[in-house]
């Protein structure tokens, strides 16, 4: 994640408390929102009163907790009409549940990290569930190394430096940036990333880029689903419709398959 050069503690300490209100599904009262955010109680309700008078958080008399407020789902509206990649994706995503049954996540690349910015779940009860927004590093999800295949081997180094193990989230996570950068030439050739429980035990994903009108990589989509459903050729199966619909957000975005680039330069 990117650090401020210059923070305003006063605007992180709302931040970080607009996200722990989103974490709880019944809201959240002002005694466990101090323990949590190691804040002042007297702090943290004149923080809370200031949200509320913009609409950013919600009070229930009957609870006494708090929740987001309606501006926050206006944002996510307005954030959905001018990203294009969710707008055009979203509709894509379902369809491909649809047809392939299984979750599909949209993600983006930031720093070393994946952050989903839309998803539509499975409608199975054993699913692989993951957090709308969430970062997970790139080196152990297929979306994070589909994304930095493209990358030249000099804006690689720029990320990972070889004298630093990465973090093993998994026992079957990549941990070195050299293995890394070898394992990105197949991803290249196959135009699909794969996860076999390097970020989740129990998972599986598939991803594939979306391509802009400049033939750049600017967002992946995946396909996770449990290893209990691998069986078969699912996963050729599950490929050819990720590609499919990968290639359709992508022609959304103005990109034309004759000009994609494969490798990006610095």
């Amino acid at each position: 994640m990117a650090v401020a050069r210059y923070p305003v503690k006063s605007l992180a300490k709302a931040l970080r408390l607009l996200d722990t209100l989103g974490k709880s599904n019944n809201g959240a009262g002002i005694a466990s929102l101090s323990g949590e955010l190691k804040l002042g109680k007297s702090t943290v309700h004149r923080m809370l009163a200031t949200l509320r008078e913009f609409d950013l958080a919600w009070f229930d008399p009957e609870t006494c907790n708090y929740s987001l407020g309606p501006r926050v789902l206006r944002w996510s509206e307005m954030l959905e009409r001018q990203n294009l990649a969710i707008r055009y994706g979203l509709p894509i995503l379902r369809g491909l549940v649809e047809r392939c049954g299984e979750s599909a996540t949209l993600a983006v690349l930031e720093g070393r990290d994946v952050v989903s910015i839309a998803r539509c779940e499975s409608n199975h009860r054993l699913r692989v569930n993951d957090v709308l927004g969430g970062r997970t590093p790139s080196h152990c999800t297929a979306l994070g190394k589909v994304l930095l295949s493209p990358l030249s081997e000099a804006a690689f180094r720029a990320l990972y430096d070889d004298s630093e193990p990465l973090k093993a989230v998994t026992p079957n996570s990549i941990t070195s940036a050299q293995k890394l950068w070898e394992h990105l030439t197949k991803v290249r050739h196959d135009r699909v990333a794969y996860d076999f429980e390097e970020n989740i035990i129990g998972g599986i994903c598939l991803a594939a880029a979306v391509y802009n009108h400049n033939g750049r990589a600017v967002a992946a989509m995946s396909l996770s689903l449990p290893t209990q459903r691998l069986r078969g050729d699912i996963l050729i199966t599950l490929k050819e419709h990720l590609l499919e619909a990968a290639a359709r957000l992508s022609a959304e975005l103005g990109h034309a398959p004759e000009g994609r680039a494969d490798v990006a330069t610095a």
